[in-house]
């Protein structure tokens, strides 16, 4: 079973299809923005990490588990700190009511 753009254009109308496409472009876009400003990280010391954008050098404390690897440990504080990114930069772009969802 496939959904085709021409069922969601009869269930939602011309505007809506227009507006999921544009969010996802806007999603994909800002993904594509983030990847090319934070390229990766590099180690300060052995309990943190730097991100190596520019702009940002934020420095992260990794949060170290007996048993887990650093760099499992690095890899998942680094992806975290790109989603926080992420996520400011849609709050930009996408202005959605507050209330949605509650």
């Amino acid at each position: 079973m496939s959904i085709e753009i021409s069922d969601f254009t009869t269930l939602l109308g011309d505007t809506a299809v227009a507006e999921m496409a544009w969010t996802a472009e806007t999603v994909t876009g800002a993904v594509r923005r983030v990847e090319e400003e934070h390229p990766g990280y590099s180690y300060s010391y052995s309990t943190e990490i730097r991100c190596d954008a520019w702009e940002c050098s934020r420095y992260i404390e990794l949060n170290l588990v007996r048993g887990v690897s650093t760099t499992i440990t690095a890899d998942e504080a680094y992806a975290a700190h790109r989603l926080e990114r992420l996520d400011a930069l849609l709050a930009e772009l996408i202005h959605m009511p507050e209330d949605l969802g509650n």
